[in-house]
């Protein structure tokens, strides 16, 4: 070792070149590698560096490692220098571009990124050739074919890292000389050239595969696009967006029946193993051709789909955005379509899962309920049916409810504020064959409570804190099924017990030959959901009309030839009935009396008190010419009775033999029979004070509806009012003895809001808890039409002086 270290010390140091020797030596190495060289000019030249180059650059590097840094940073400089070249053939080729159509101006671009590729490919040459024996460290190494690749956000996916690009090494130098090349060609670039490459990429992507649109005899055009897509990409991804939109679009738009989301992915992500197919195959061809013309490997297909995993990633996300919002603008008609509808809104489901929409669907569906259904052209059995499928509908896209409570306020204050809402939500529960009644067999028994009743119980072991999104009082219809959200729009199930009662009673009275079966069952059905004890009045009815049956069987055993059969009911029982006093003449008078004797004789303690308006006559009329079978109320069989008496009558003299306050029913009545040809109006004689009305014993005779008298002539007959009072007559009459204090309080304090009335009465009125401010509102709104109050523009209520 000693020995060793003496020889080395006293060995003569080696002999340092002379500087103008490294002089001459740099200027060999440099004049030799400018890029503007005449050589460099010529495709398909490849560079040699001479043997003397080669000892220039021996010396150089042999007397300070340093200097082929800086022999390196001068070639790069003399690069930049120099690149008004490639901005000349750039600048001529845009110009080529602008002027061509655009079949030849896809060839031109093709033309332009094959000469950038040529340029960069004969400016490299020199960098191998002088500079490869410097490597970096593995993590220097970047994929690209033509230029190094490193992102300054590395967080975001990039075309250009794509894993055909990957060589085998990456010099430093060479990576040093890719990032310069790019930034210079970046810099000359004009603003055209990002619209004229878009331009190029939409035609690019109407070919099966990037690699059909090259030609071979610009094998440098594709590697350069992908090289280029690294800093232009989002010209690719807006015209894929493009092409996404466009494609959910022609396959989704009213298309409910089946699922579309599940195609479109495939179609996105291609079906072979290889992504050979799909939007993503066509990518992934972009990278596998360009590494196929750099002579790089692809790294198989598992590596492309690595690579492409982020993109495939964003491209689905879109997929799921565009058909969410695509979805949410037909969200009405799917509701209309429902349940054909159920497979969109299963994809809508999972898209709002994806892209959280939610909000979106929310404020849209709003709006088409607003627009397309309530407004005053739509009925209330429409909105109503409409707000069933709408809860069936969300409850399949989002079934904890939280869209569906957000949804349902504006439908539910809006049915709540229409008269007839109760009515047809009842009618609907009874009548066999409408969606409510179905909904009401197969939902088993499930009762509902009052909605003020309801309450969140924090003693449940499986409770849990609402949704972030919950709108007020979302728990209170969580769970609910379609009968419950319905009868929840008010805030107590009284309303539709009493509505219900109503119809029943209007059903039973109906009935002929006491068919009661169908009756009992839907009441023993009812009872699953309202209880027992609301409809214990419904169960008294019907008794009534099965005690009837036995009755009228004694009395008719008495008096077999009577022709009429009695429903007797209990008066506490029942709801009230509409007033309408009325005299039955003739047959029908005296049938009434004998089953009124009968009865009397077989019910000792008990009387009846008749409504001859209720019921249906049987009837037939023998005319001379002609008989009529009909069924008529008791008021037109009354009126027709009298006819038999003498045929001429005026409405003014039937009014007072039948003693009926309404002239307006008689005139229907006599209309009823005009249209029947029974009756006809006389024409108008001079002098005459009231019209005559004259029964028709024989059509087309001389004086039986001949010349001169009203032939032909139908009129409309109006409905009668039901006989049964109906749920808003019978509130605005039970609230009729709050009155005088409403009238009080307004006299004294002028114009009060309705909450005000309401807790004042709640204070200060014996009987009033327990009302409602629906109940109050119907009273107000009463009295107002008899123009004792009126509403003022803020929503108060005043006195009329």
């Amino acid at each position: 070792m000693e020995a060793d270290i003496l020889a080395a010390w006293h060995d003569p140091l080696p002999a340092q070149p002379d500087p103008r020797t490294l002089a001459a030596a740099w200027d060999t190495v440099t004049a030799l590698v400018d890029p503007r060289l005449d050589w460099q000019l010529h495709l398909g030249r490849r560079f040699v560096p001479p043997p003397a180059a080669n000892d220039a650059l021996s010396l150089l590097v042999s007397h300070s490692p340093t200097l082929t840094d800086d022999l390196f940073h001068h070639y790069l400089a003399e690069m930049r220098n120099a690149f008004d070249l490639v901005q000349a053939d750039i600048d001529s080729h845009l110009d080529q571009f602008d002027r061509e159509p655009p079949t030849a101006g896809f060839k031109v671009m093709i033309s332009l990124l094959h000469c950038i590729g040529a340029w960069i490919s004969r400016w490299q040459q020199p960098v191998v050739a002088f500079w490869p024996c410097v490597v970096a460290s593995p993590s220097a190494a970047r994929p690209h074919p033509l230029v190094d690749s490193t992102r300054l956000d590395s967080t975001r996916p990039s075309l250009a890292d794509s894993p055909a690009s990957r060589t085998r090494s990456s010099p430093r130098t060479l990576s040093a000389f890719r990032k310069s090349f790019l930034a210079s060609l970046y810099a000359v670039l004009p603003p055209r050239f990002a619209p004229s490459l878009q331009t190029f990429l939409r035609t690019l992507l109407a070919y099966p595969s990037p690699s059909f649109a090259f030609p071979p005899a610009f094998p440098r055009a594709l590697p350069t696009l992908v090289t280029l897509l690294d800093r232009y990409d989002p010209l690719l991804f807006a015209l894929v967006y493009e092409d996404i939109e466009r494609k959910v679009v022609s396959d989704a738009r009213g298309r409910f029946g089946d699922k579309r989301l599940e195609g479109l992915l495939r179609w996105l992500s291609g079906a072979g193993d290889g992504w050979d197919t799909g939007v993503m195959g066509w990518i992934g061809g972009i990278y596998e051709g360009a590494a196929g013309e750099a002579g790089g490997t692809t790294g198989g297909h598992d590596d492309a789909r690595k690579f492409l995993k982020p993109t495939l990633s964003r491209f689905e996300y879109h997929v799921h955005k565009v058909l969410c919002q695509l979805r949410t603008t037909e969200m009405y008609d799917m509701i209309l379509a429902f349940p054909a509808s159920q497979p969109a809104l299963e994809d809508l489901k999972t898209c709002l899962y994806k892209t959280e929409q939610r909000t979106l669907l929310v404020t849209s569906l709003r709006s088409q309920l607003s627009r397309r259904l309530l407004h005053p052209g739509s009925d209330t059995e429409t909105i109503i049916q409409v707000y069933m499928a709408t809860i069936r509908c969300l409850r399949v896209v989002d079934p904890p409810g939280v869209l569906l409570s957000r949804v349902a306020e504006p439908v539910r204050r809006y049915l709540r504020a229409r008269k007839d809402t109760i009515r047809c939500i009842v009618q609907s529960l009874i009548e066999p064959g409408s969606p409510l009644f179905d909904e009401l067999v197969a939902s088993g028994a499930r009762l509902v409570s009052d909605a003020r009743d309801e309450a969140e119980n924090f003693n449940d072991p499986k409770w849990t804190p609402d949704p972030v999104d919950a709108p007020e009082r979302f728990r209170k219809s969580k769970g609910a099924d379609v009968i419950q959200l319905l009868v929840s729009i008010y805030d107590t199930k009284d309303v539709f017990v009493k509505e219900l009662q109503v119809l029943l009673a209007q059903r039973l009275l109906a009935i002929r030959d006491y068919a009661l079966e169908a009756e009992v069952k839907n009441v023993e059905t009812l009872k699953t959901r309202f209880g027992e004890q609301a409809l214990q009045g419904c169960d008294v009815m019907l008794k009534d009309l099965q005690d009837s049956r036995r009755i009228d069987e004694v009395v008719h055993q008495q008096i077999p030839d009577v022709p009429l059969h009695a429903t007797v009911v209990s008066r506490l029982f029942w709801p009230s009935f509409q007033p309408a006093p009325l005299k039955l003449p003739g047959q029908i008078g005296r049938a009434q009396a004998a089953y009124d004797r009968t009865f009397s004789s077989v019910k000792r303690d008990k009387k009846l008190r008749w409504l001859p308006q209720l019921g249906t006559v049987n009837l037939t009329l023998e005319l001379r010419d002609r008989a009529l079978t009909v069924d008529a109320t008791p008021l037109q069989a009354a009126v027709v009775e009298l006819f038999s008496k003498q045929d001429t009558w005026s409405p003014n003299a039937l009014v007072t033999e039948l003693r009926v306050p309404d002239l307006g029913t008689v005139r229907n009545a006599l209309y009823f029979w005009n249209n029947l040809g029974v009756v006809r109006a006389l024409a108008p004689s001079a002098g005459a004070e009231e019209e005559l009305w004259r029964l028709v014993e024989e059509v087309g005779a001389e004086g039986e509806g001949g010349a001169g008298e009203g032939q032909g002539v139908a009129h409309v007959v109006e409905e009668e009012k039901e006989a049964v009072q109906s749920v808003e007559t019978q509130r605005v009459e039970q609230m009729r003895v709050f009155w005088q204090y409403i009238q009080g309080m307004l006299t004294n304090l002028g114009a009060l809001p309705l909450s005000r009335i309401h807790s004042t009465l709640n204070m200060l009125a014996p009987g009033y808890k327990g009302k409602t401010t629906d109940e109050l509102t119907a009273l107000l709104e009463a009295v107002a039409a008899e123009g004792l109050v009126t509403c003022t523009a803020s929503g108060g209520w005043k006195i009329v002086k």
